[in-house]
């Protein structure tokens, strides 16, 4: 086998350096992937986060840190943590969203795994390795078992977006990717903060060739109030990175006006070995050259070296909390932008170079966020019909791809059942108002609430010109303006109120602050 993978290696070299002297890049995966395009696209006050694990190991819970080993020599088992019979394979990790959270907009969870035998054994032949083993025997690969915190399994049937078994190329260990929206289900979960479980990711155990990896990804994009708005997409695919560079260009943003422009990454792939060296993750420069990303954590040429970091840190917030994931990366960084070096002051696209010189990785998924324009995110709220640039915390815009945007008409349902006996009217009743010091006591109709003053006053202004009389309170605790149209201390009337605004899509997320009222 090592002498196959020096042969292997020695001829990937040859090709790289040829690959280099033309400056080729993969435009094509379809013949070795599937070609990455945008999932989504958020024009929102927010940010992002994204947790997950590995679903192989030496032990069936136990950590692994090995980082000497070399994945070929390592026996694989399912990671099992949950005691569940139900389940042949288990792993977990913790998320942790902000207190200022104002709601999840977009939550997708992947799962992906070399997967040709169901258990791979390998014999010594002379000086390399002979593998073998029975071919898989389940293609129901796009089916897991997914739990939120102290929540029980859910069985959750995804999207295949990729199977290597389908591929000659991909046939020695049949790499495959699948993912799902689960954004109802996080938004619906009891705790939102915890442990998240994901079961019955299929992979190939023992030995294979090249060895085995498998794990999952949790990838969250949430409303909360932020400096400036930003630009987040989400971008999958299926990409052999190999003896060619494979690019993946982020448009359709513009950076902020001024200032430093705060930008960061998140990607993750399949196959990365930790002793492999010479891959890279890079992007594109305001002079046309390619950055290589680093930081505490990963080098420049050994980018993809099977962890699960954010930024400089190791992720140990995980069951089992490997340091090698045996082949399994995800990586949330931030770009080091030194002087607006690599995105600068209004820029509008930038672009994801992957490559490598020994090793060789499968690229899935990437997402790219950065801080835009004040003035941009403003005229796409006011082109974007289809969405509301209203929301409780600050104004949010959501796009899926540009043909879905254009297709789609916007038709606002107000809630089913309303008046003075609904479920809704007595929870406003029932609940304890907040305590603000030298605020008038009563129910606000409040139709946004602002982080900077001065947008406060734009949004006063916007209600005035609609002919209504804006009333604007602050929290005191953290300097929050809340903008009402209505105070009173008669929760029908406030309620009555509430209920006409929302049948206006510009007003729809409209909701009663009731204030020092207990």
């Amino acid at each position: 086998m090592k002498l196959l993978l020096l042969i292997c290696l020695s001829f990937l070299g040859f090709i790289n350096c040829y690959s280099q002297e033309k400056e080729a890049v993969k435009e094509d995966l379809d013949y070795d992937g599937v070609d990455f395009k945008s999932v989504n696209e958020f024009y929102i006050y927010g940010d992002s986060k994204t947790i997950g694990n590995s679903i192989l190991g030496e032990h069936k819970t136990d950590d692994f840190n090995d980082m000497n080993v070399i994945n070929d020599d390592v026996k694989m088992k399912y990671i099992d943590i949950d005691n569940d019979k139900s389940t042949f394979s288990s792993s977990a990790a913790k998320l942790k969203l902000p207190d200022n959270l104002k709601k999840i907009t977009y939550a997708a969870l992947y799962w992906t795994a070399t997967y040709s035998l169901e258990q791979g054994k390998r014999r010594k032949s002379k000086d390399s390795y002979e593998y073998r083993g029975d071919f898989r025997q389940s293609s129901a690969i796009d089916t897991v078992k997914f739990k939120t915190p102290n929540g029980e399994y859910q069985t959750i049937g995804g999207k295949i977006l990729y199977d290597g078994a389908k591929n000659p190329t991909h046939a020695i260990n049949s790499p495959y990717v699948c993912f799902a929206d689960v954004t109802k289900i996080l938004r619906d979960a009891e705790e939102q903060n915890g442990d998240y479980t994901v079961a019955n990711v299929k992979a190939s155990q023992g030995y294979i060739s090249g060895g085995s990896a498998a794990g999952w990804m949790l990838y969250i994009v949430y409303q909360s109030p932020t400096d400036n708005p930003k630009y987040i997409a989400s971008y999958n695919g299926f990409a052999l990175v190999n003896n060619l560079p494979v690019d993946i260009t982020f448009k359709n943003f513009k950076s902020v006006d001024q200032g430093d422009v705060k930008t960061s990454l998140v990607v993750s792939a399949l196959e990365g070995d930790i002793t492999l060296l010479q891959d890279e993750c890079a992007i594109i420069k305001k002079d046309g050259s390619y950055q290589s990303l680093s930081n505490g954590v990963r080098n420049q040429q050994n980018f993809f070296n099977s962890s699960i970091t954010n930024n400089s840190l190791l992720n140990t917030d995980r069951i089992p909390s490997s340091r090698n994931t045996l082949g399994f990366d995800i990586a949330e960084l931030e770009i080091p932008n030194y002087n607006n070096s690599i995105i600068d002051n209004n820029m509008s696209s930038t672009t994801l170079r992957l490559k490598t010189r020994s090793d060789r990785f499968y690229m899935y998924f990437a997402a790219f966020q950065t801080e835009i324009s004040q003035d941009f995110f403003e005229d796409v709220v006011e082109e974007k019909e289809p969405v509301s640039k209203v929301s409780i915390i600050e104004p949010e815009v959501i796009r899926t791809t540009q043909a879905e945007v254009n297709k789609r008409k916007y038709v606002w349902k107000p809630p089913g059942r309303k008046g003075f006996n609904s479920k809704a009217f007595k929870i406003l009743v029932a609940k304890r108002s907040v305590l603000f010091s030298d605020v008038s006591n009563g129910y606000y109709v409040v139709t946004n609430v602002f982080s900077e003053r001065s947008r406060a006053r734009k949004w006063e202004g916007y209600l005035i010109k609609k002919g209504y009389t804006p009333i604007t309170i602050t929290n005191p605790r953290n300097g929050w303006q809340y903008v009402a149209i209505m105070q009173t201390e008669s929760a029908k009337e406030a309620f009555t109120k509430q209920q006409e605004l929302i049948q206006d899509y510009r007003f729809r997320d409209t909701w009663i602050l009731k204030v020092n009222l207990d």
